[in-house]
């Protein structure tokens, strides 16, 4: 049967015939590095011709005779394009084409073999740009990458990897390291992500085990690049949240700009919060990359933005109602005063790239980074704590039936930080038989100053009532008093070398290996970090050797056959298309300034690096379901942890113990499947299990050391869940739909810093729904358009709702006590349901 269904396709192939006169064009398509490009797609613009190129990046494929043609060719989310021809018909024509990056470090979209052996994931823009979000691109990743948890809001730019915090996730755009905000305390303060999604180009993410050419933190990897404009294209984008503009073009064959504007306000979120008032929040950034190709081998870029993020609120009032069933409570608070939260940041990055050679690349970097941060704050308040009545058959259910509390509180601060960052770094590749060598050195100075004042008192029924114990009851004891007026000056040098080399081209057996290095001068620690990448393809020989026997046979049928025609055929008949990676190596990550200032604002320059030592074994397979492709990722990985800074977490604020005091570990498994559930268009299912736990040394009330018991780490999320999916009318694909759903399960909470050996107690399960319904107005095949749409791409309008289900997820708790001294932890929820318009035209 299996050879008759064989025959059967090829006597049709042989039989089939185009009315249409064309030519046939053949040829390879390779990336920076010069390998082939397998699963290339390509396609004829105006036409109906397209094809695939095959494992080693060979193409065939039909094109129209007599007239000139435009080829594009997509591979991932880079595409290039070629105009050619005229060509004569019947005649037979070989052209290559090459994109401009490399490929071997990242993991390709559904249907891809190319440069899946790195533990890296690959997010096209294109395909998540239409999914509802009410806060920025990081707000997602949870739903894309691997191991990401809820952990910070609905808000924050902040995201937690495999039970680390945000802090130790490096952020790159276009090789320039970015720097979280010091001062922000909660997601809505942070405002716009440095990340514009109107100018990126690719985005890269690697939840670990991955390799010495990126840098020394102790998570995760979001390796962002930015666009190179070959043509004018425009972007604007407007809804209920703000405003967004970019604009590109190629002016010469040498010069090229790209730049975005964003405006945002989220006011009209937080008038979903519990807490009521007057809120003035205002973000704006500007980004501009240009770049001049001063040689046909060496061009110059310049990368420069400048945000600026101011967060007023004058709260009124606040009630929260919480407990549960058999305990409702209730908390009503007045509030005077008002808030502030600014800060602006200024960022540049120089690039020089040197292309001597095909084999050879040289690019040397100079960055500066400039944050200029403003945190003062003065509010008062009364509050009311009471019990409900939570009998449902009573007159007066879910009315106050009894006081237990009320009192007085001022919160206050005059917080100001100026922090400065001068970077300068040279990195290489030089291509050698079947090696890829890489090596980098860089130099960062850094400069920060930062002045703190922040205090809090608290009363009850007229009583001074504080958690610090004091043997003088006349005297007025704050809460919290923190004081403080530090500037610190130090540099780094840090360096790598890395070899990536294929050790069986049949299996693709693969190995990536490298050392890195980081000396810091404040401390005058030096760290050292081997770290390797294995992979593997156990039925690639067999699948290539089918590939080539089916060409063969299909080339003899009929000589000017479509290599698309093979996937049918090897779908079925070849193996699975299985690869495994296995990583491992030592991630350190050399104390920045948040984690040397301790709870009391003392700095500790005895701080040593946090060491994280990964193993992470795992694979991906590239399969059919229903004729449609899908691809299936898992990641098994343990992290053994020591020389830990213990730390809590409240809202998006790290306060740390500065101090290396705990060891611990994170183990766990990832799995995802995305692809075509809906043909044509791709979807995520994603699924995590995690543990991550520790054990610190503390002083107990007799002065001897202790160790705890094992506690849950502040981001040990057990399950995380997430769905992102897209739908459309068949009968009318220009209406659309999308969800996002994402669950996670308990986390703990910490109140005390200072208590930190404690356990803790739970935040409640994260849980929440966004739903998107959008109408393409207007496309490429448009051709009834008002005039002032002549040259537009496309136009698109979208109702959203935000946390569709209305539920009240909390992102931390704020303490308040009662007439005996008890205190009780009232939730901060996060956003409710809003609904959002959107609109975004493409030119």
């Amino acid at each position: 049967m299996k050879r008759f269904s064989v025959a059967y396709s090829l006597v049709f192939l042989s039989t089939f015939s185009f009315a249409q006169a064309v030519a046939y064009l053949a040829g390879k398509v390779t990336d920076a590095d010069k390998q082939g490009v397998s699963n290339a797609f390509l396609k004829v613009e105006g036409s109906s011709y397209s094809t695939y190129a095959d494992v080693a990046g060979k193409y065939s494929i039909k094109v129209p005779a007599g007239a000139e043609v435009v080829v594009q060719i997509i591979y991932g989310s880079e595409s290039i394009k070629s105009k050619l021809g005229p060509f004569d018909v019947g005649g037979n024509y070989y052209q290559n084409f090459q994109f401009g990056k490399s490929f071997s470090l990242s993991t390709v979209v559904v249907g891809g073999t190319k440069g899946r052996d790195r533990p890296i994931i690959s997010i096209s823009p294109k395909k998540i740009e239409r999914f509802a979000n009410a806060g920025s691109f990081e707000r997602i990743l949870p739903m894309v990458g691997l191991g990401v948890g809820t952990a910070g809001g609905d808000q924050g730019s902040g995201y937690s990897v495999r039970g680390g915090n945000f802090d130790e996730n490096l952020v790159y755009i276009n090789g320039i390291e970015i720097y979280r905000p010091f001062l922000v305390r909660s997601g809505q303060q942070e405002g716009l992500s440095v990340i514009n999604g109107d100018l990126v180009e690719s985005i890269n993410f690697s939840a670990g085990g991955f390799q010495a050419k990126y840098g020394d933190k102790l998570s995760s990897v979001l390796d962002i690049t930015y666009r190179e404009p070959d043509s004018f294209r425009a972007t604007f984008q407007a809804s209920f949240l703000g405003a967004n503009i970019h604009i590109e073009d190629r002016l010469t064959k040498r010069f090229s700009y790209l730049v975005g504007a964003r405006y945002r306000t989220n006011q009209y979120l937080l008038g979903s919060l519990d807490v009521q008032g007057d809120y003035k929040p205002r973000f704006y950034d500007i980004q501009t990359l240009l770049k001049y190709k001063i040689t046909s081998d060496l061009s110059l870029s310049y990368l420069t933005t400048l945000s600026q993020n101011r967060y007023l609120l004058a709260p009124q009032s606040r009630r929260t109602s919480f407990g549960g069933i058999n305990s409702a409570l209730s908390l009503f608070a007045a509030f005077g005063g008002q808030e502030l939260m600014e800060y602006t940041t200024w960022m540049n990055g120089l690039n020089l790239e040197y292309n001597p050679s095909d084999d050879l690349n040289l690019l040397f970097n100079a960055s500066s980074y400039t944050t200029s941060e403003r945190e003062h704050f003065t509010v008062e308040g009364a509050y009311r704590l009471s019990e409900l009545d939570n009998n449902l058959g009573s007159d007066n259910f879910a009315e106050e039936s009894a006081l237990l509390g009320e009192g007085y509180f001022i919160d206050n601060a005059r917080n100001d930080l100026l922090a400065q960052v001068f970077a300068v770094n040279h990195k290489g590749r030089y291509l050698f038989k079947n090696s890829n060598i890489q090596w980098g050195i860089g130099y960062t100075n850094e400069s920060i100053e930062d002045k703190l004042k922040e205090w809090r008192y608290n009363d009850s029924s007229g009583y001074n009532i504080t958690t610090r114990a004091s043997p003088n009851s006349d005297k007025i004891i704050l809460d919290e008093y923190l004081k403080a007026d530090i500037a610190i000056q130090s540099f780094r040098l840090n360096g790598y070398v890395q070899n990536s080399q294929q050790l069986n081209k049949k299996s693709n057996l693969k190995a990536t290996y490298g050392i890195r290095s980081n000396y810091w001068s404040f401390n005058g620690e030096n760290v050292i970090s081997p770290r390797i990448q294995v992979a593997w393809e156990p039925n690639k020989k067999y699948n290539d050797t089918l590939n080539v026997t089916l060409r063969d046979s299909l080339r003899k049928a009929n000589p000017r056959y479509q290599i698309a025609s093979l996937d049918s055929l090897l779908s079925h008949r070849g193996k699975r298309d299985w690869l495994f990676r296995f990583a491992t190596g030592y991630y350190y990550q050399p104390p920045f300034y948040r984690e040397m200032r301790d709870v009391d604002g003392i700095l500790n320059p005895n701080l040593r690096a946090q060491r994280s030592i990964h193993f992470v074994a795992g694979g991906d397979m590239n399969f059919e379901a229903w004729g449609r492709p899908f691809k299936f990722v898992s990641e098994l990985y343990y992290k053994h942890q020591d020389r830990m800074i213990p730390y809590v977490i409240d809202n998006v604020r790290i306060r740390y113990l500065a101090e290396n005091s705990a060891q611990g570990y994170a183990t766990g498994i990832d799995g995802r499947v995305n692809g075509e559930f809906i043909e044509g268009i791709e979807s995520w299912l994603n699924v995590s299990v995690m543990q991550t736990q520790e054990r610190l040394y503390f002083i107990d009330g007799n002065g001897q050391e202790q160790l705890s018991d094992w506690l849950r780490r502040p981001t040990d999320q057990r399950v995380n869940f997430s769905i992102l999916f897209q739908d459309e009318l068949p009968s009318n694909p220009s209406y659309k739909m999308n969800l996002s759903l994402i669950y996670g399960t308990k986390m703990p909470f910490f109140f005390d810093a200072e208590n930190r050996q404690q356990p803790g107690f739970n935040i409640p399960a994260y849980r929440r729904v966004d739903i998107g319904f959008s109408k393409v107005l207007l496309d490429e095949h448009t051709t009834k358009r008002p005039h002032w749409l002549r040259n537009a791409e496309s136009l698109w309008l979208s109702l959203e709702v935000f946390n569709l289900l209305q539920v009240n997820n909390t992102i931390s708790y704020v303490l308040f006590k009662d007439f005996s001294n008890t205190v009780y932890g009232v939730p901060n929820y996060l956003t409710g349901r809003r609904v959002n318009l959107r609109f975004i035209l493409k030119i």
